[in-house]
């Protein structure tokens, strides 16, 4: 069961790390043919969510590579499920309940994790 959670810890840390990076970094108008949501954010609100994926993504895995410890990660990633829960009400309140499922898969995998963690 470790492998698979680890295995499962790694995945979604480069996912975030990937989408995080995206948003961060591309121009909005690139972005806003993928992702139509960031027209009814400000450019910088945009940019902080891709920071806060970014770090959250790293922080899932880099504190383990370099040993120091498992409190990081926890933080890491109940901070990304409280943001995937905020995505998902978002997409819900636009009625884009199709948009919400990957923030409420993403949200249920990182408490899963989480609570192993902490076990």
């Amino acid at each position: 069961m470790a492998i698979v959670l680890s295995i499962l810890n790694l995945a979604v840390a480069v996912l975030f790390v990937f989408v995080g990076t995206k948003k961060a970094f591309r121009p909005i108008p690139e972005l806003a043919g993928q992702m139509p949501w960031v027209n009814t954010f400000s450019k910088r609100n945009v940019r902080l969510i891709g920071y806060a994926e970014l770090a959250g993504g790293l922080g899932l895995v880099l504190p383990g590579i370099v040993g120091l410890g498992l409190l990081i990660p926890l933080i890491a990633a109940l901070c990304l499920a409280a943001l995937m829960i905020g995505a998902a009400v978002y997409h819900l309140r636009l009625k884009d309940n199709k948009g919400a499922i990957p923030s409420i898969v993403l949200a249920g995998i990182l408490l899963i994790l989480a609570m192993y963690m902490v076990l």
